[in-house]
């Protein structure tokens, strides 16, 4: 089933995130935040965002806490008193996190690699919202934030990502040894100029597998069809040159 147009990418930050405890907690996790930074991507919207912890290991992983933030200030709970409320401890797990996932880290067992989606473990456990906020430089208000990636989607990607993680309890440790890495799947844009007697469309490259398709018109019956004239590759992007029509014709960029 073909779909809108989009390309992922990968960024990552393999640098180890400490957790450790402390009384009283909540703990904040060294460093913290971990931070990564989106480039390249000006003049794009996310359309979905995952997240993938590498190496995770904790004796006790129900303590740890997470919120990702977005460049542009919004923010995700990642996970939450997940992992199981006996001490079903972790040693190297790759997890992400992703709202697609079939289904929501565990509550009341252990943490396996896999994919999941993000999990407020605190509602699952009847408390109506997440008890504390997580400390400054995270965003005033935090608590509030939903456990949910698509939060993030149709924001500029560009700039710093922040992962805050926590401790809530005393007495147990842990890391991500390997790091994160977040991924956007961004809508690629399709730039229509007039240039005379002909329309000349572009797009990134990276899109490559990606079809241009036009239609004499939009509604419920619309009939689209593949664009004949084969592009040209020209400064990193796929380039379309037609002949104006007489009457209106419209473009899309459509996926495999």
């Amino acid at each position: 089933m073909q779909g809108f147009c989009a390309a992922p990418f990968v960024f990552s930050n393999p640098a180890p995130v400490g957790l450790v405890e402390s009384n009283p907690p909540p703990t904040a996790a060294s460093p913290y935040p971990s931070g990564l930074t989106v480039t390249g991507l000006t003049g794009w919207k996310v359309a979905k965002a995952t997240v993938t912890l590498h190496e995770l290991s904790h004796t006790f992983p129900s303590d740890i806490n997470m919120l990702l933030v977005g460049p542009q200030g919004q923010s995700a709970i990642l996970m939450s008193q997940t992992g199981g409320q006996n001490r079903y401890s972790v040693t190297n797990l790759t997890l992400t996190l992703d709202d697609d996932a079939t289904n929501s880290l565990p509550i009341d067992t252990g943490l396996s690699s896999g994919t999941f989606r993000p999990t407020n473990g605190y509602l699952a456990l009847g408390w109506p919202h997440f008890p504390y906020d997580f400390p400054a430089p995270a965003p005033a208000g935090n608590s509030n934030s939903p456990a949910l990636l698509g939060t993030f989607k149709n924001t500029d990607p560009n700039g710093v990502w922040s992962l805050f993680v926590v401790d809530d309890s005393t007495g147990d440790t842990g890391s991500i040894a390997g790091g994160w890495s977040l991924s956007v799947t961004i809508g690629v844009p399709l730039q229509i100029v007039q240039a005379r007697t002909n329309v000349v469309l572009s797009w990134p490259v990276v899109a490559a597998n990606c079809s241009l398709q036009s239609a004499a018109g939009l509604g419920p019956n619309t009939i689209w069809s593949n664009v004949a004239t084969a592009p040209i590759t020209n400064a990193g992007r796929l380039v379309v040159t037609n002949l104006v029509s007489q009457r209106s014709t419209y473009f899309r960029l459509i996926g495999p």
